[in-house]
């Protein structure tokens, strides 16, 4: 009994010192896709290194559970006619000429990128001058290679964000290292939330 209350308050205090993350879809009223017909292909992820893999079992795994035996990843096909990367936003010329390199009904192209990242996921003592943001952004954009279009396209961007909190009345602080630790998301963290956030969008608003 003493243990789970004991665990209990080290779980509070840990909730208590998060800072929880915000994210921004920048196409609200994007439209879902119809997962009942046709092939689908996902590109290696443009993503670093260090996140590249969990990101791509997460997609995988989404479209899998959507399309069973309907969906490849890139690497897992031999012989298409494909260049490493592809642009996002592309012409119908170069959707084209993935529909003739693949011979697949539709192609999911996803980005993500770090776009600033001040803290690390675990901060000690921290100054209440210090200020900052972990920051990243995810686009998924998926083509109909037979009408040669984008059906889907929504980009995320994911915030950590430390507030400068000094005051004119200086306050004694605790000098207990329980009360001096703060948590947050780091940029690869929120790089993940970012994309589970896209796909949850593609869950909700599409035909299966």
């Amino acid at each position: 009994m003493k243990a789970k209350l004991l665990c209990s308050i080290f779980l509070f205090t840990i909730l208590s010192s998060c800072n929880a993350p915000t994210y921004l879809f920048t196409t609200p009223k994007q439209t879902g896709v119809d997962f009942t017909s046709g092939k689908w292909i996902l590109n290696e992820l443009d993503a670093p290194k260090n996140s590249k893999d969990e990101l791509t079992e997460t997609v995988s795994n989404f479209f899998k559970k959507n399309l069973n035996d309907r969906f490849f990843y890139i690497h897992d096909v031999n012989g298409l006619l494909v260049p490493r990367k592809i642009p996002l936003n592309p012409s119908k010329t170069k959707l084209k000429e993935l529909k003739d390199g693949t011979g697949f009904d539709f192609f999911i192209n996803i980005s993500t990128k770090k776009n600033q990242s001040d803290f690390s996921s675990i901060e000690l003592y921290q100054s209440e001058s210090e200020g900052g943001k972990n920051e990243a952004s995810v686009i998924v954009e998926i083509y109909d290679l037979n009408l040669q279009q984008i059906i889907y396209s929504q980009n995320v961007v994911g915030v950590a964000r430390k507030k400068s909190s000094e005051s004119v009345w200086q306050t004694e602080k605790s000098n207990k290292l329980i009360d001096n630790v703060t948590f947050y998301k780091n940029s690869n963290q929120l790089m993940n939330g970012a994309l589970k956030k896209i796909l949850k969008d593609i869950d909700k608003k599409s035909v299966k």
